[in-house]
């Protein structure tokens, strides 16, 4: 899901360009934690991301041990859970952030759409299927691209819903298309299949990389903003946050 983080990651990254240009995050201390919050949580999703790719790679090559195995069935839960908490981080962060960028929820609302986004499918995905390539890279950028553009806010405004009539039967089709070339077990893969599955690897570790670095370069950007101290509280607050859950 390299080509999808990608995407959601430049998504955010351009809403918290454009607030940190008009000087909202050092007038408001709360919208700088929501926006660090989101930030964070996309960060660790590009982290875990790397990781299930660097064990697929040790699986299609052949050289996974069974610890590889069980760490990576562990890991693709943890992305679901990540997927929740960046859910839940962006819903009750909506309010608040509409006050000063009242897109951003829209903006985003193809991917977290709590029946149909595009985050919500992978995690369906993901758990009827943990080694199949369909979970793995899930949608190719043009697709992610088809789908929010077939995207609508939904009729009340009020959530992360879409109006999903096209959105659902673009997501679908897509899905289907990808479905057609899966390789349904990596642990299995053809000879014929493992240098394309290895690059493919590599090229969704690429998108990864760009997008983990988008992130860091927000939070540096946020900080030189908001000051270190004032960071350093956020990340404080944060993380008791993430205690309680």
């Amino acid at each position: 899901m390299g080509e999808l983080l990608s995407t959601v990651v430049g998504i955010v990254s351009s809403y918290v360009a454009r607030l940190l240009d008009r000087r909202v995050v050092s007038q408001d201390a709360k919208v700088a934690a929501e926006l660090m919050a989101v930030v964070l949580t996309l960060q660790e999703l590009c982290l875990t991301g790397d990781r299930i790719l660097a064990l697929a790679g040790s699986m299609v090559s052949g050289t996974a041990r069974a610890d590889d195995l069980t760490e990576f069935a562990a890991l693709l839960r943890r992305q679901s859970a990540l997927v929740d908490q960046l859910r839940s981080r962006v819903e009750s962060s909506r309010a608040l952030l509409a006050t000063v960028e009242v897109e951003f929820a829209f903006a985003v609302a193809p991917f977290l759409d709590g029946k149909s986004g595009l985050l919500t499918r992978w995690q369906q995905q993901a758990a009827l299927s943990q080694f199949s390539t369909s979970t793995l890279f899930f949608l190719p950028g043009e697709s992610v691209t088809r789908a929010v553009a077939a995207s609508r806010p939904g009729p009340s405004g009020a959530a992360l819903d879409l109006d999903r009539t096209d959105f659902v039967l673009v997501v679908a089709d897509e899905v289907r298309s990808v479905r057609r070339q899966e390789v349904r077990d990596i642990r299995n893969a053809a000879d014929d299949e493992r240098d394309r599955l290895l690059r493919d690897i590599t090229d969704a570790r690429a998108a990864l990389d760009n997008a983990r670095a988008l992130c860091t370069r927000l939070v540096t950007a946020t900080q030189q903003t908001v000051g270190t101290e004032a960071i350093a509280q956020l990340r404080r607050t944060l993380a008791g946050r993430d205690q309680r859950r």
